[in-house]
């Protein structure tokens, strides 16, 4: 059995399931998921705002008393970095993503001016490397400060919509903490870069409650999937097939609920 998180056509992912020849048991929203393998009992029930960066969703969910409350999505995620990184500086995706994992960071360093990244043209043109690198780039090198430069502008407009989705869902009034993850939470810094944008205490969330998970994925970028684990061991009721109950409804007569209100008057009165 399969469980699937949403952000796909759901149709879609059950025919690729099923021609896989699995059986879907369950279908549940990735945030749930998610905050099954990052979030302990308390922080759901005190109230915690959930950020999960994707590669190109950012998921905002608020829990209190220990359940959902609110989801914002936010059309941006870490591709659209990776992205920036390859205009700004003229190269593959490939090589911005890998520029990005090895050199990228939110927190900028007075070293970061000296330290030098060599980065090649799209089309492996060495002698055309300077005008291909784009207008930031100097003989086929970058610094890495203007690396960081680039990602934090996108992590600005990123968080600056997080800020507002947590401010129309009433965070500020009922949560405590945020916690970060997926994929864009991997970035070195990221966590003290949010605690700024945010004003608020933030961490990284890792899956955790699996035991004998490899190092290698341990991390931010498989909380979905641990929790689609948790959550399918679980042994989760499909909201699909039940039957609606029949439900009783009991209504007071006009006279009763006014005797009712008279009475409480002349109580307090």
């Amino acid at each position: 059995h399969v469980v699937l998180a949403d952000g796909a056509p759901l149709a879609n992912l059950d025919l690729c399931v099923r021609g896989a020849y699995l059986n879907v048991n369950s279908i549940v929203a990735s945030p749930i998921a998610t905050g099954l393998a990052c979030l302990s009992e308390e922080e759901r029930d005190l109230g915690v705002a959930l950020v999960e960066m994707g590669a190109g969703v950012t998921n905002v969910s608020l829990y209190a008393g220990g359940m959902l409350v609110g989801l914002h999505s936010i059309p941006m995620g870490a591709s659209d970095i990776t992205d920036d990184i390859a205009s700004a500086f003229g190269i593959r995706r490939s090589q911005a993503e890998r520029i990005k994992c090895f050199y990228g960071s939110a927190m900028q360093n007075p070293r970061d001016f000296r330290e030098m990244i060599e980065i090649a043209p799209p089309h492996g043109d060495a002698a055309a490397s300077g005008q291909a690198a784009g207008p930031n780039a100097e003989g086929g090198k970058i610094t890495r400060a203007a690396l960081v430069g680039v990602i934090c502008e996108r992590l600005n407009q990123i968080m600056t919509e997080v800020n507002a989705a947590l401010a129309g869902m009433g965070f500020h009034s009922t949560g405590r903490q945020v916690v970060l993850t997926g994929g864009g939470a991997e970035m070195k810094g990221v966590a003290d870069y949010a605690q700024g944008a945010l004003g608020r205490a933030v961490r990284i969330g890792r899956p955790r409650g699996l035991s004998a998970m490899p190092e290698a994925h341990s991390g931010p970028a498989f909380a979905t999937l641990a929790g689609l684990a948790l959550y399918g061991a679980s042994n989760p009721v499909d909201l699909r097939t039940m039957a609606p109950a029949p439900q009783t409804v009991h209504r007071l007569s006009t006279p009763m609920w006014w005797q009712r209100m008279i009475r409480a008057i002349k109580t307090n009165y």
